[in-house]
């Protein structure tokens, strides 16, 4: 990564799973120098409640978006499996910590 901000001048990275690396152990790394997009994790998004969803949501924005450089979002695309309460609601709840 540090490549890619360096001699690239990348400043922001889309496409965060917490599989792979978490936005938030990303961010506590990199929130000085790029901005981080998403982070709700796809499969979370999927497979969890309107209220779970919610509680993420809130977390994320609580936890990313004090260091800067956060946009809340979907760790990718929402493709058509996404139950639309749980996108609803990760929106909703986004609107709600403004």
């Amino acid at each position: 990564m540090d490549d890619l901000i360096n001699d690239v001048s990348i400043d922001g990275k889309h496409s965060f799973e917490d599989a792979i690396i978490p936005v938030n152990e990303f961010q506590e790394k990199y929130s000085d120098r790029i901005a981080c997009l998403g982070g709700m994790d796809m499969n979370f998004l999927a497979s969890s409640s309107p209220e779970e969803i919610r509680q993420r949501t809130r977390w994320l924005i609580e936890t990313c978006g004090v260091r800067g450089r956060y946009a809340i979002g979907s760790g990718n695309s929402i493709p058509n499996y996404i139950p639309v309460d749980n996108y609803l609601a990760m929106v909703d709840e986004a609107l709600e910590c403004q």
